[in-house]
């Protein structure tokens, strides 16, 4: 057995979940009650969004407004708890509202709407309203829709009456929750041909929505001024959002954002990028918040053989006693310390620390430079004049690329070189423009194509583990037979992975899941195909007189409660 890999064989630990509950906690949320009504927040953000459409469009700013624009059925927490938003509660097995056939392998979701729901312009938002949305995203006609999967699975919505329906799946879908995190409005949309809908421009400035606010007024690459949507608090017992209305403010850059959340020119800065938060320090009367994104930097070692780069095997071919040198032979705390100043959490598989229901807690990595070389010398690897290790006449050294233009990203890549060549391998740097490395299959991207022998970058995975499958299962690595379809970079390919991968998105009970991705938690541990990190960080500045600001690393965004927002 390789050492500092650790394991085990019983259930792990599941934070938050009963035994024998098949479904999430409840959220814990509870939002301050608001002492004082009214006045506009002034909002900060570095990059400007070009639409609001959630069915299309992935900026993150953009995310920011769409989650003041739109309800969905239901939200997530910080806590990746769901709440109810248009629905008067969240489904599950033990209420009832979830039904699954497990010898069918089949699932059906009954929701409820709150009674008396309107759009901004006052007409009813009714169960057709989503039957509709789900007909747009499953449409071929309608093209670039973002992320359809879980609604395919959905073959048919049964509209009981004004305000109950039921999707039924044919498959098993545990993600059930995330899916319809917007729902548009048939009334107006309808008329607009399916393949004229992603370009159409009521995503320029959407003037029928139902969340909590409304655009009154938008100059590109420069503000955003959002008023109170008054229609949306029918069907919430006349709760009403606290704030008259939000001032969306664009700047040029992060470090102008920052500057005017120092001088209290804005009351809440979003989006921070991480590699700054040494840097906050003097930051004025406002506050640094931060908690762990569901993303983790990482180095993949891409496990084709033949390299498609190279032409020939990978080092580390059949040599699992390598794999685990170069990663126990990192000083990852020392690289947190020295770049995050101590503010990243350790990685130590790609499922979120967030999501700790579906955690191995013994399955850690640890820095060890001594079990390192010592794993190296009993396999073989000898260290030559240079320094630099050889085995069977092969010499210990490859290519480890980044994206051009993260300083921080190529501090960190360097730091890695240098612990590596401690070790006794030769690493050479090698930069690419993102558009080469990141575009697609079909456009020849380095990644997609395997066109490299190590990479670091940036995974999110969302608020599920099963956001893991198209990174590790083998049937994700793009080939020319899947027309290039999957997110295995690495191109993995292990029965064990394969295996718990599998398990974890054919049950909806909690505790089968969390065994499930333990057991893969601890075969990524033992195969090494990867170097996990650390996790990114969401960062934020706010005034201390905003109440309830709750920052939130789920698709939902920092936005996702802007009706419980108030200034004091």
């Amino acid at each position: 057995m390789l050492p500092l890999v650790g394991g085990c064989s019983s259930l792990p630990s599941v934070h938050g979940i009963s035994l024998g509950t098949a479904s999430p906690s409840a959220s814990q949320y509870q939002p301050e009650p608001a002492r004082h009504e009214g006045g506009t927040l002034v909002v900060g953000d570095w990059e400007s969004p070009t639409n609001f459409s959630p069915l299309f469009n992935e900026e993150v700013p953009a995310a920011q407004v769409d989650a003041m624009l739109y309800s969905g059925l239901v939200r997530l927490d910080p806590n990746l708890q769901p709440v109810p938003d248009l629905v008067e509660r969240v489904p599950t097995l033990e209420n009832g509202d979830v039904k699954w056939n497990r010898t069918a392998g089949t699932v059906d979701v009954t929701y409820r709407l709150r009674a008396g729901l309107r759009w901004s312009d006052g007409e009813p938002l009714t169960p057709y309203d989503v039957a509709f949305t789900w007909g747009l995203i499953v449409n071929p006609k309608v093209q670039g829709v973002l992320s359809p999967d879980g609604y395919r699975a959905i073959s048919r919505i049964d509209i009981r009456d004004q305000q109950r329906f039921t999707l039924h799946f044919d498959r098993v879908y545990p993600k059930y929750l995330s899916l319809f995190p917007a729902v548009l409005p048939q009334h107006r949309l309808a008329g607009i041909a399916p393949d004229q809908l992603a370009t159409n421009a009521f995503w320029g400035r959407p003037d029928v929505v139902s969340g909590p606010f409304k655009i009154s007024e938008l100059v590109p690459d420069d503000h955003i001024t959002l008023v109170r949507n008054d229609a949306w608090s029918q069907g919430r017992a006349g709760r009403r959002a606290h704030l008259d209305g939000i001032l969306y403010k664009i700047y040029p850059e992060a470090g102008q954002l920052v500057d005017a959340a120092r001088a209290g020119q804005v009351s809440l800065a979003l989006e921070l990028p991480d590699d700054q938060l040494t840097t906050l320090a003097n930051t004025g009367a406002a506050t640094v918040q931060r908690r762990s994104q569901l993303a983790y930097e990482q180095v993949t070692f891409n496990q084709a053989d033949p390299n498609p780069l190279t032409g020939l095997s990978p080092p580390w071919k059949n040599d699992p006693a390598l794999l685990q040198a170069l990663r126990v032979g990192i000083d990852r705390p020392g690289i947190v310390k020295k770049f995050y100043g101590d503010r990243a959490r350790l990685a130590e598989s790609p499922i979120p620390s967030a999501l700790a229901a579906f955690h191995d807690p013994d399955v850690s990595l640890t820095y060890d430079a001594a079990a390192a070389a010592k794993l190296l010398d009993g396999d073989g690897w000898v260290a030559g004049s240079d320094g630099i290790r050889s085995k069977n006449g092969h010499r210990l050294s490859f290519h480890l690329v980044t994206a051009l233009g993260s300083p921080l990203r190529s501090a960190v890549r360097d730091e890695l070189i240098v612990q590596w060549r401690k070790l006794g391998a030769e690493v050479i740097a090698t930069e690419a423009h993102p558009s080469d490395l990141f575009s697609g299959y079909a456009q020849g991207g380095l990644l997609e194509r395997g066109q490299f022998e190590a990479g670091l970058w940036t995974w999110s995975i969302g608020p599920d583990p099963d956001g893991v499958y198209p990174l590790e299962h083998s049937s994700e690595i793009p080939t020319d037979k899947n027309q290039g379809q999957g997110s295995n970079f690495g191109r993995f390919s292990s029965p064990d992975l394969d295996r718990n991968l599998d398990k974890g998105r054919t049950s909806l009970d909690t505790i089968e899941r969390a065994r499930s991705y333990a057991a893969f938690e601890r075969a990524y541990a033992r195969l090494g195909f990867e170097l996990p990190l650390f996790e990114r960080v969401l960062v934020v500045m706010a005034s201390p007189h905003l109440h309830n600001l709750a920052p939130n690393a789920a698709p939902d965004t920092t936005s996702w409660n802007a009706a419980d927002w108030w200034v004091d």
